[in-house]
């Protein structure tokens, strides 16, 4: 889901106050932002693809292996959840806030999970 968000922020999608801390109050992003959407959008994929390997629904005999770069995921969750909530944005520190904190208690469910 953040990394359909961050593509359609990219693509000029008019919810720039609710990302980037508030950079933009409203509308597209800015060109510059647009690019760190662009940027960062795959990357979240890509996390989100180690999460579900993690979980076990793809890729299953993978997952025991996963355990260190589901914890590098938390903490960026974790990151982007605290910058949501210091954000000059109301709107993001009303909704990203607390979808990045499910978030996180998700990522640190799969983390624990498979803990011996």
């Amino acid at each position: 889901g953040f990394a359909l968000f961050h593509a359609a922020l990219a693509m000029g999608a008019p919810w720039a106050a609710l990302a980037w801390g508030g950079q933009a109050k409203a509308g597209p992003l800015p060109p510059r932002l647009q690019m760190g959407s662009t940027i960062l959008a795959p990357f979240i994929a890509a996390m989100g693809m180690l999460l579900l390997i993690r979980g076990g629904w793809i890729y299953p005999e993978l997952a025991a292996t996963l355990f260190w770069p589901v914890w590098a995921i938390f903490l960026f969750v974790v990151t982007q959840m605290f910058g949501a909530l210091r954000s000059d944005s109301r709107l993001e520190q009303r909704y990203m806030t607390p979808a990045y904190a499910v978030a996180a208690v998700l990522c640190a469910a799969l983390a624990f999970a498979g803990m011996q």
